[in-house]
C-alpha cells in the first residue's frame, strides 16, 4: 500500500512540475511577445493580461501544492529556539499542522463555493471570452491538495510522537516505565 501511495505521490509531482514549467514558460513568452509587439512593432496585444493571469494563477497555485507536498512552504517555527526537547518540538509541529488543517478546510469550503458559484454564472473575460472558472480552478485544487498533505503531515507527526515516546520509555499516561 505504501508503495502505491508513493508512486501516486511521485506521479502527481511530475504532473505539478510539468504544469509549472508550461505555465511559467507561457507567462514569460507572453510577456516578451506583448512587449515586443507594443514597443517594437507598435501593435497592441489586446487581452494579453487575461491569458497571462490565467497561466499565472495555474503557476502560483500549482507551485503552492508542490511546496505543501515537500513541506517547503514558508514557516515560522520558533519552538526550536526555545527548546531542544524532541518530543515538545514534535507535539508543537502536530498542533501547527492541525491548526493549519482547520484553516485549510475553511479555505477549501470557501474556494469551492466561490468556484461553484462562478461555474454556474459562467462569467467570461472581456476580450477572449475565457471562462473565469478555468482561472479559478487551481485555487480550489491547491487548497484541497494542501489539505491532503496536511492530513499526511499530521499522521506522520503523530507517528513520530509515538516513536519518540516509545524510544524514551514514556508510557501513554505520561509517566516513565
Amino acid at each position: 500500500m505504501k508503495q502505491i501511495v508513493s508512486a501516486i505521490d511521485k506521479g502527481l509531482q511530475v504532473i505539478y512540475d510539468y504544469i509549472m514549467m508550461i505555465a511559467g514558460g507561457a507567462v514569460a513568452i507572453l510577456i516578451m511577445v506583448g512587449a515586443m509587439m507594443r514597443y517594437i512593432l507598435k501593435i497592441d496585444f489586446y487581452g494579453s493580461e487575461e491569458i497571462i493571469l490565467i497561466f499565472g494563477f495555474w503557476l502560483y497555485f500549482i507551485g503552492s501544492i508542490s511546496a505543501a507536498r515537500s513541506n517547503s512552504h514558508l514557516n515560522a517555527n520558533m519552538v526550536t529556539i526555545f527548546t531542544k526537547n524532541e518530543l515538545i518540538i514534535a507535539i508543537a509541529s502536530v498542533i501547527k499542522d492541525l491548526i493549519s488543517l482547520a484553516i485549510c478546510t475553511l479555505a477549501i469550503v470557501w474556494c469551492y463555493r466561490y468556484w461553484s458559484w462562478t461555474f454556474n454564472l459562467k462569467p467570461k473575460t472581456s476580450v477572449h471570452k475565457i471562462p473565469y472558472y478555468i482561472q479559478q480552478f487551481p485555487m480550489v485544487l491547491s487548497f484541497f491538495m494542501w489539505g491532503v498533505y496536511l492530513v499526511r503531515d499530521c499522521l506522520v507527526g503523530m507517528i513520530h510522537i509515538k516513536n519518540i515516546k516509545s524510544k524514551d520509555g514514556i508510557s501513554s499516561v505520561g509517566g516513565n516505565n
